[in-house]
Formats: C-alpha cells, structure tokens, sequence
C-alpha cells in the first residue's frame, strides 16, 4: 500500500464508525484500491486550534473534517479547502442526498465538501413520565412549551427536569434556539454584523438560564457524553442533544429505550458535519476517490444507524420503521432547521459568544453584561479585520 491517506476528524460517534472494525469501513476501500487510510479522531473542545495547524501547515492531513455552513465560506475565503467533485453516475446517485444539505456542500457554483452527518437540535424525553402532564407533547414545540413541561415535570420519578449542554464549548447552540424564539439571530444574514445584544436577545438569554434550576447541579460542565450518559440512566426527564448522537444514545446500555420519545424545537439548527480536502494535499485525486466511496449509499446507512444521523433520502426510506427518531429527524432538517450565515472569520466571531455566555450561565457575570462584552468582542474582531 501506498503513504497513509491521513484525516483528521472531530471526535463524535458518527466518526467511530469509520474506523470500527465491525464495520469494516476503511479496509473494504484499502482492499479495493490498494490506499492505506488512518484516522486521527481529536475531541471537539480541541478540535478547532487542530485543524487551523492542519490548514496552515503545521500539521499534515489530507483531509479535514469541517462543520458544514458554519465555516466552509471561511475556509474557502481563505484557500484553506480545495473544491471536489461529485460523480455523475447512477451508482452513487448525487440526487439522493438531501437538497438541503447538498446546498451546505456548495458555494455559489462549486462544491467544496462532502456530507458526514448532520448535528441538528432533537429532544429526548421520558414518555412514561410526560404522560403526567395530562397533554399531548407535539413533535414540534416551542422553547416555552418545553421549559413549561421541564418545570411540570422536574423531581418526578426522582429525575431532574432536563439535562442542559452548557459546558464552554457547547453553550452557544445550546442556547441559539432561545434566541431564535425571541425572534433574535446571533449575526444579521446580510452584514453578519452581531444582532443579539438587545431586549429579545436577554429575554431568551434569561429563559435559557431559568432551567438551571432544573438541570443537574453539574450541568455547566456538561458536553455531548454527559448528556447522554444522564438520559440513558433515567436521571432526566427531558435533554437537549444533537441528531449524530441518537444512535448513541439509544444503544444498548440505554434503560428502557421503549419509553423514549423523541421531538424537535421549531427554532432549531442544524450543520452537516462534512469531509473536505485540505488546499495543502499532494494527494488530492485520492481523497476525492476515497471521499466519493465514504459519502455512498451503503455507508450512510451504517452511519445512520450507528449514530442516528443520514443524510441520504433513501436510508430514511429504507430503514425509517427500524430507527423511530428518523421521521421526526428528517423533519427537522427539511422544514424547520435554519443555518447560521456563511460568513468570514465565522470561528473567530463565534469565541466570544461561547465564552461570555458560559460566564453568565455560571453567574460570573450578569446576562446583560454577557451580552454587550460578546458584541464588543466580536466587534473588535470586525475592526482587526477591516469590516468596520
């Protein structure tokens, strides 16, 4: 075989499918074209200062995988992604892979990405305990209606309310469909200047903190696996978490996974997770062959059943009636998901968002004070760059 194919990835359940041996993923396509793959698989709270070493010479990989909308202008801006290229035949089938999120691949006319998973906001919840409320919980609700139930349902069956995401790097989309159904957006869709320091900005900031009460005591340091691990043990009625996370949650050591019922925000977000060739490559041909192979119909069912999230219209077709969150999954990314703006420097703007609404969450400061240092941060930022 020839040098690794190297590829740096973020550290989620959707990407331990690829190089689990079960799956025999990476040694079917090693098999068949005689190039050797390895993955490097780094946490998210590391992730990002990783990849930007990638981009910029100082670590070397072939590909990188990047958040979909939310960076891949940057990135492209940049001359830090290389564009790719679909094939055209029936076999792989372009076509079957959700507009939507084929429109994530692309900017303007060229693609520049291949979809993964997606990571959009789902709710998990208890039946057998929301059936105390005495009312139906839709399969779309509003941030009031699940902080009303959260309230209703808190301490019953000895289980806290909800499990909240609020560690530093995970808060502030978290927190996002709070905003939303104030109304509010982080960055305007056409200057991407901020837009969420004002009145309806601290209402759903304040509406997101009022369910600490409500969560776990250690719900500041809480990321993806903790989530998870609260809700597979039946220590929470209800939690907050991303679609590339039900198939870990609904795995074997889940209690009861009959008594799990799953619905969405209508102010939710959604990114497809995706796979792009680094500008830096020598090996570009390669990677777009191996990219091609990883993004087919028949891995996209693994992936979806391993960690919950498709992004092809036939694997929710075909397997829908044997994963029970596909339906309202598919639903959320079709009609009622919103994208951030694809904006320039997009990581670097987003920094100050997370870290001063994580010091509000832990009562280091006030949410108003949260608010405007995240604005003037960001601002600042605007102004190094020349937007101002």
């Amino acid at each position: 075989m020839s040098k690794d194919l190297k590829i740096l990835a973020v550290g989620d359940p959707a990407v331990d499918v690829y190089v689990d041996p079960r799956c025999s993923i990476i040694s079917k396509f090693e098999d068949n074209t005689g190039i050797a793959v390895s993955f490097d698989i780094v946490p998210w709270v590391d992730y990002y200062g990783t990849m930007m070493e990638a981009f910029v010479g100082n670590r070397d990989y072939d590909i990188v995988m990047i958040a979909g909308h939310l960076w891949s202008r940057d990135f492209v801006d940049k001359g830090f992604i290389a564009e790719v290229y679909y094939p055209s035949d029936n076999k792989y089938d372009r076509d079957d892979i959700l507009p939507v999120v084929m429109d994530e691949m692309m900017i303007g006319d060229k693609t520049y990405l291949f979809p993964s998973f997606c990571d959009g906001h789902m709710i998990l919840y208890r039946k057998s305990v929301v059936d105390l409320l005495g009312r139906p919980f839709n399969k779309v609700v509003t941030t009031d209606e699940l902080i009303s139930a959260v309230n209703e349902l808190h301490g019953k069956q000895e289980m806290d309310g909800i499990a909240l995401k609020a560690h530093p790097s995970e808060i502030l989309l978290d927190i996002l469909p709070y905003l939303r159904s104030e109304g509010v957006e982080v960055f305007d869709y056409l200057t991407h200047k901020p837009s969420f320091n004002n009145s309806k900005g601290l209402k759903g900031l304040e509406k997101y903190l009022s369910l600490r009460e409500f969560a776990p005591k250690d719900t500041a340091g809480y990321g993806n696996d903790e989530v998870w691990h609260m809700f597979q043990k039946r220590k929470v009625v209800f939690a907050v978490t991303w679609g590339g996370q039900l198939g870990t949650v609904m795995d074997d050591r889940c209690e009861e996974p009959w008594d799990v019922g799953f619905s969405t925000l209508n102010t939710p977000w959604n990114v497809t997770w995706s796979f792009a060739v680094n500008a830096r490559s020598k090996r570009q041909q390669d990677a777009n062959t191996f990219l091609v192979y990883i993004t087919g119909k028949e891995i996209d069912r693994i992936v979806g059943g391993y960690a919950g999230s498709p992004i092809r219209k036939s694997t929710y077709e075909i397997d829908g009636h044997k994963y029970p969150w596909y339906p309202i999954h598919l639903e959320m990314i079709k009609d009622f998901a919103k994208p951030l703006p694809k904006m320039y420097n997009a990581g670097a703007k987003m920094g100050p968002l997370y870290t001063h609404l994580a010091e509000a969450f832990q009562n280091k400061k006030t949410p108003i004070e949260a608010l405007s240092d995240a604005e003037a941060d960001i601002l600042k930022i605007d102004e190094e760059d020349g937007l101002l």
